[in-house]
């Protein structure tokens, strides 16, 4: 039978710490996790072995040592990401007309047009997991259905090594048993007043006993969650374009209005993303602060710098100035990220030949020891 549209979802498993096993095959079944140090630190990704112990991405480094005391905790090695990520995408370029990556770790390729020469979806799937294993040892789950979004929901229920294919006219049974928090636009506060109402399943937002209640909550965009829970998903795989920006951001374990741990966690996410931009020989023309409140209301604040640049002191008043200009007294916030934007090659000159040369030393080191091993000396925080 021939698919009226068929997309593929890729999701590499624990990618961090299995790339970390990549780099050092010693630590492969070791209770190994990537992230910072305590006290202030965050998992970013746990493997398979500890997550027994309840050890999960954006939870605090320290809450997991007092989990898992045997924990082999590593710092992070983006130029590893980078290399493994450019070669998982000349293997989705090769095998696939049109590829959508949504994170360094996530695909989505539109296969719809190539059933003549890959009739089973399943052989095409193992297909896709054999290449990318070739390619950089990863193990990565597929799953095939008719959009994105049954697509990433299938994946997510048979990590890891998985391989899933949801037929045409099968999404709305397959929706049915999974937690409402499974489909998008369906957060934690929106799945607690639903919890609140009894409704536990993607199946009970279909019950037109409930008709009063959810069109009161989602108002006109019920008709859109009830055709996600049925599976009607239309929104188009988009290839890939140049980046005109990079960003971080992370959940906090407890909501904040601490101006200090907020300017903290954003400087940290400035040193990495400008180490990036260097790598990358790149510079930014500006950057955006990104807050999310107790209640759920995102606000953000752009900044421009008076020129493209990709070193983090000389970026950090704007960046701060912007943080300062989105905080309000007495809010709570539960969320923050920082991206910076209109990136463009760096112009040679943007240092003298005696910073250019510390730079580069300081980057050799931050890529063998992750980015809060060094700063510059004689350049305080507030240049």
């Amino acid at each position: 039978m021939r698919w009226p549209r068929q997309i593929l979802f890729g999701d590499v498993d624990a990618m961090f710490a299995s790339a970390a096993v990549v780099n050092d095959p010693s630590l492969a079944g070791k209770p190994i996790a990537v992230g910072g140090p305590p006290p202030r630190g965050v998992i970013a990704a746990a493997s398979y072995a500890v997550r027994p112990f309840g050890v999960h991405s954006a939870m605090p480094t320290a809450k997991a040592f007092q989990l898992c005391p045997h924990l082999i905790l590593l710092p992070p090695n983006r130029p590893l990401y980078r290399r493994l990520h450019e070669a998982m995408q000349a293997v989705t370029d090769r095998l696939f007309p049109l590829t959508e990556w949504s994170s360094i770790d996530e695909f989505y390729a539109d296969t719809t047009d190539l059933q003549s020469l890959h009739p089973n979806p399943s052989v095409l799937g193992r297909l896709v997991k054999d290449e990318l294993y070739a390619a950089t040892g990863l193990c990565c789950t597929i799953a095939f259905a008719t959009g994105k979004t049954v697509a990433k929901i299938a994946a997510d229920s048979h990590k890891p090594n998985g391989l899933a294919v949801i037929e045409p006219g099968a999404e709305p049974s397959f929706l049915a048993p999974h937690p409402l928090r499974a489909l998008p636009g369906i957060g934690p506060k929106t799945s607690s007043r639903l919890d609140a109402l009894g409704l536990k399943t993607i199946a009970d937002l279909l019950d037109t006993r409930w008709d009063h209640p959810l069109h009161r909550l989602f108002g006109t965009h019920l008709t859109w969650i009830r055709e996600l829970a049925r599976g009607i998903d239309r929104e188009p795989v988009v290839a890939d374009r140049e980046s005109k920006s990079v960003s971080r951001e992370t959940t906090f374990e407890r909501d904040t209005h601490d101006r200090a741990f907020l300017e903290h966690t954003l400087r940290g996410f400035l040193r990495e993303l400008a180490h990036d931009l260097r790598q990358d020989n790149l510079a930014a023309g500006g950057c955006a602060v990104k807050l999310k409140d107790s209640r759920f209301t995102i606000t953000t604040k752009h900044g421009r710098f008076s020129h493209p640049l990709n070193y983090d002191p000389d970026m950090w008043p704007a960046a701060r100035q912007a943080l300062h200009d989105l905080m309000k007294p007495g809010t709570n916030y539960r969320l923050a990220g920082l991206a910076l934007t209109c990136l463009t090659p760096a112009t040679p000159g943007l240092f003298d030949s005696r910073r250019v040369r510390a730079i580069e030393a300081m980057d050799a080191l931050i890529t063998r020891h992750g980015s809060a091993v060094i700063g510059l000396g004689g350049v305080s925080e507030e240049e």
